[in-house]
């Protein structure tokens, strides 16, 4: 009798119905800043994730970025122009490519909403090892590993990332805490900082009012390689938007890129009065684009500014001039 209801259960084995197993499912942290939006985290944690073929991951957004996997095209421009106006590459700012991943055909999450929140989740058919990157932010890049039998678990990675995460907003909080604006003579450089090694940018001008003689000049410079900032003096004005969403007749809305904050003035000096602004400052290195701006300051009062395109999460600063 054993051997009948052997055969018994082997056959009532065969004949029911089998579910495809789900796909084990990752976690990619991306971005991240400290509470009061000082220290921006420009990373993918963790860097590196080691999955299985058909595993998920699911990229939860901590800050404003994308995440673009390029499938051997070209990365998109930042901006496309249209009728003499430059405005954000729906490339960037939209999902494109399906659910699934295999290291063929762009891929992008799109980018959040104004509270820097977004799901995208991948799933990856094939092995190999996938780079991919935020387009909005250059040099942030990240690396998926497909294999047939990967190492580690859905919980130790996370736990990595969420240790690597820590480590680069700490790094950034000690960089900010020590930020000092330096004096050569009459002129005073702020620095405009971050760090590609430890992946963060400190989105702030000074710790405190910058306080300088009259007929002194400001040269605000470039060391950061993430981030694109200006300098922006509105004389008591409300500060203009960096992005001006254009209605479409069906659609989402097109972004301009205001010119308002795109256009250098060609003021040099500064008294209280008007609207002068840098224009866009550019991470050092490309010597066709401006790295640094300068203003000298004729008269005396306190004079606030901004960088228009943080000034959502608080980049601005004071000028005291005695």
């Amino acid at each position: 009798m054993y051997w009948s209801t052997y055969l018994l259960s082997a056959l009532l084995a065969m004949m029911t119905p089998t579910h495809a197993t789900s796909p084990t499912k990752w976690t990619v942290i991306v971005g991240g800043a400290t509470a009061d939006t000082s220290i921006y985290a420009n990373a993918f944690f963790p860097r590196q994730i080691e999955i299985g073929v058909g595993g998920a991951i699911t990229f939860s957004f901590e800050g404003f970025h994308n995440v673009a996997f390029l499938g051997g095209t070209a990365a998109p421009a930042f901006s496309v122009q249209e009728g003499g106006k430059s405005y954000w590459n729906p490339q960037i700012l939209f999902p494109a490519g399906d659910k699934t991943y295999d290291g063929t055909g762009y891929h992008s999450s799109g980018v959040p909403g104004p509270d820097g929140k977004l799901s995208y989740t991948l799933t990856f058919t094939k092995p190999g090892r996938y780079s991919y990157e935020c387009s909005i932010h250059p040099g942030m890049r990240g690396m998926v590993m497909v294999t047939d039998k990967p190492k580690g678990t859905p919980a130790a990675a996370l736990r990595r990332g969420r240790g690597e995460q820590a480590a680069t907003l700490a790094a950034g909080r000690a960089r900010f805490a020590n930020l000092r604006v330096e004096r050569h003579g009459t002129t005073f450089v702020v620095p405009l900082v971050g760090n590609s090694k430890q992946r963060y940018s400190v989105l702030r001008f000074t710790r405190k009012p910058l306080v300088i003689p009259r007929g002194s000049t400001v040269t605000w410079t470039m060391r950061d390689t993430f981030e694109i900032h200006t300098v922006t003096f509105t004389s008591g004005e409300e500060p203009p938007k960096f992005v001006v969403p254009e209605p479409q007749s069906s659609g989402p809305p097109k972004l301009l890129l205001n010119p308002k904050a795109l256009t250098p003035t060609t003021i040099t000096q500064y008294d209280g009065t008007g609207y002068v602004n840098s224009g866009m400052i550019f991470p050092p290195g490309n010597p066709k684009l401006p790295s640094s701006f300068s203003l000298k300051f004729t008269k005396p009062g306190s004079y606030e500014y901004w960088c228009l395109i943080h000034a959502d999460v608080g980049q601005r600063a004071t000028i005291i001039v005695e």
